[in-house]
C-alpha cells in the first residue's frame, strides 16, 4: 500500500475504516481488505471488535482461504482482547470452517461461554462440509438453543453424505413444525429436496417438488440432476422439457449441464441438440463445465465432428476437455486422433490424470496401437507417479489379448497388485475366443473365475458356458450354467438407443 493511501487512512475514523472493511469483504477480491486491516492494526485507536470480524470473514471469503492470515488475526484478537466478543468468535469459527479445519473450528468453539445459534450452525458447517458429517449429527442434537432455517440447511448435509433418510426425516419433521410448512423458504427446501435424492427416497422427492409453492432454478436443477445421478435419464429430460415449456424457470449451467448428461447417457443426439442451440438463445456461456457437457454428449451420440467443434471453440480447455475429446475419439473409431490429441495437450502443458491415461489408452487398445500403449502405460507410473487402476489393466490385457499374445495377457492378469474383477476376466475370455483358443481358456480360466467369493458379470459366465459348449464339454456347460442359477446372477439384456438427427 502506497504513502498515500496509509496516509490517507490515518485521517479516518474507525466506523469510516470498518465500513470500507465490510465493503472489500463482500466484494470479488475480499483480499484486498486485509491491506486496509493491516494499516489500522498500527494505531490501536483505529481498530474495534468490528475491524477484527470483517478481517476474518475477508479470509474466510478469499477463493484461497487465508488460513496463514486468518490465524495471525485470531492471535491478535485474543491478544488485544477482542475474542471475547461473540460477533468476533463466530467469524473465527466461520474462518476455520471455510478453511476446512474442523478442529481448530472446534476449539475456538469451547471457548464461547454461552454460543448461539450461529456459534452452533457454523460448528455444524465445519463438520458437514469436511467429512465429518456423522460429528455434525452428534453436534446438532447437542444444540441447547433452537435451530433456525440456516442451521437445518447446513446439516441435512450430512444425511446427504450419510445416506442417512432417517435422520433427514427427522431434520424435514421439524422444517415443517418450527417454520409453518413449505414454501416459507426456497432455501431450506431445496436442501430438503436434494437431501432426498442422495438418499434415493425418489418418492419423497419428487412429492416435496409437486408440493413447493415457490420453485426456483435451484429446485428444477436439485430435482433433474438428481434423476440423472439415479439413471432416470428419461424423467430428467421430460421434467427439463415442462419446467422450460411452462417459463417455469430459466435455466442456468448446471441445469443445461445435467439435462445434456441425460442426453450423452440415452443417446438422444436431436435433443441434445436443441439444448445446445436453447443455451446460445438465453446467453448461457458454453466454455466450462457446459462446454465439457457437449463434448460428452456429441461424443455419446456419435457425433464426433460436432464435439470437435465444441473443443475447439472453448477459449479455455481444462483437463475436463481436453479428456472428453480424446476419449470421444477413442470410442468413435479415431484412435489416431486419440493420441495425437493427447500429444497436444501435453504439449500445452496440461498434466494429465489417471482418467486422461485410461481415455488414451482405450484409443490405443482399439487402434491395436502396442507399441504406443506400453510406452503410454510405463510413463503413466514411471514419470507421472500414477498408479494403474483395475481399468487401465483390464485396457492393457485387452490391448494383448486382440494382438492374439493371450501367454503375456494371462501373465499381467495374474500379476495385478489388485484383485481382477468382471472386466479383467471378461477381457481376457473374449480374446481367447476371438483368438480361437476356447479349450486353453477354459482350462486355465474355468476354476478361478468359479470361485465363490468372486462376483462376476452374468456375460463373463455365459461366455465361458459357451465356450465350454464350443468345445464339446457339455457337462461342464451345464454345471455352469447351474451355478450361475444358483448363484442367482442375471445377463442383463443389450439395447441400443441413438437418437439421430
Amino acid at each position: 500500500m502506497s504513502q498515500i493511501q496509509a496516509h490517507f487512512i490515518k485521517t479516518l475514523n474507525p466506523k469510516c475504516l470498518n465500513n470500507a472493511l465490510r465493503f472489500l469483504t463482500l466484494s470479488k477480491s475480499p483480499e484486498k481488505a486485509l491491506r486496509i486491516y493491516n494499516q489500522m492494526l498500527l494505531s490501536p485507536s483505529h481498530h474495534d471488535h468490528f475491524t477484527f470480524t470483517f478481517a476474518l470473514n475477508a479470509c474466510a471469503f478469499s477463493p484461497s482461504s487465508l488460513l496463514h492470515k486468518g490465524r495471525e488475526v485470531h492471535a491478535f484478537a485474543l491478544k488485544s482482547g477482542h475474542l471475547s466478543d461473540l460477533f468476533v468468535h463466530n467469524s473465527l469459527l466461520a474462518f476455520y470452517s471455510a478453511a476446512r479445519h474442523s478442529t481448530a473450528c472446534l476449539r475456538a468453539f469451547s471457548d464461547i461461554p454461552s454460543p448461539d445459534v450461529v456459534s452452533w450452525t457454523s460448528l455444524i458447517s465445519a463438520f458437514a462440509n469436511n467429512g465429518h458429517p456423522g460429528e455434525a449429527l452428534i453436534v446438532f442434537a447437542s444444540m441447547d438453543v433452537d435451530p433456525n432455517e440456516i442451521t437445518l440447511v447446513a446439516a441435512l448435509p450430512a444425511c446427504s453424505r450419510l445416506k442417512d433418510v432417517k435422520s433427514g426425516k427427522t431434520l424435514h419433521g421439524i422444517c415443517l413444525r418450527r417454520f409453518g410448512g413449505h414454501g416459507g423458504n426456497v432455501v431450506l427446501d431445496n436442501a430438503v429436496l436434494d437431501m432426498y435424492f442422495s438418499c434415493g427416497a425418489f418418492t419423497y422427492a419428487v412429492h416435496l417438488f409437486d408440493n413447493m409453492p415457490h420453485r426456483d432454478v435451484v429446485s428444477g436443477t436439485t430435482m433433474i440432476c438428481g434423476y440423472v445421478r439415479h439413471g432416470m435419464h428419461e424423467e430428467a429430460i421430460s421434467l427439463f422439457m415442462e419446467l422450460v415449456r411452462d417459463g417455469e424457470i430459466v435455466p442456468n449451467e448446471v441445469t443445461v449441464t445435467c439435462v445434456l448428461g441425460a442426453c450423452a447417457n440415452t443417446g438422444i443426439l436431436r435433443f441434445g441438440k436443441l439444448v445446445h442451440s436453447f443455451s446460445l438463445r438465453i446467453s448461457i456461456d458454453v466454455d466450462g463445465i457446459v462446454g465439457n457437457a457437449l463434448i460428452h454428449m456429441y461424443s455419446n451420440c456419435g457425433a464426433i465432428g460436432m464435439a470437435l467443434r465444441v473443443f475447439e471453440g472453448l477459449s479455455y480447455k481444462d483437463l475436463v476437455s481436453w479428456c472428453s475429446i480424446i476419449r470421444g475419439m477413442a470410442t468413435n473409431g479415431n484412435p489416431s486422433s486419440a493420441v495425437q490429441l493427447f500429444s497436444l495437450m501435453l504439449c500445452y502443458g496440461v498434466q494429465p490424470d489417471s482418467v486422461a491415461f485410461l481415455a488414451v489408452l482405450s484409443g490405443c487398445c482399439h487402434g491395436g496401437f502396442m507399441e504406443e500403449f506400453l510406452m503410454l502405460f510405463r510413463a503413466m507410473y514411471g514419470v507421472y507417479g500414477i498408479l494403474p487402476e483395475k481399468e487401465h489393466y483390464t485396457c492393457l490385457i485387452d490391448t494383448f489379448g486382440r494382438a492374439g499374445c493371450l501367454k503375456e495377457a494371462e501373465e499381467f492378469l495374474m500379476c495385478m497388485p489388485m484383485e481382477p474383477d468382471k472386466g479383467v476376466w471378461g477381457a481376457l475370455l473374449s480374446a481367447c475366443k476371438m483368438h480361437g483358443a476356447d479349450e486353453v481358456a477354459c482350462k486355465r480360466i474355468k476354476e478361478r473365475i468359479l470361485d465363490e467369493r468372486m462376483v462376476l458379470g452374468g456375460g463373463t459366465y455365459a461366455l465361458l458356458s459357451n465356450m465350454l459348449a464350443k468345445s464339446e464339454k457339455w457337462d461342464e456347460s451345464h454345471n455352469l450354467r447351474e451355478q450361475i442359477s444358483m448363484r442367482k446372477i442375471h445377463k442383463l439384456a443389450g439395447y441400443s438407443w441413438i437418437g439421430l438427427a
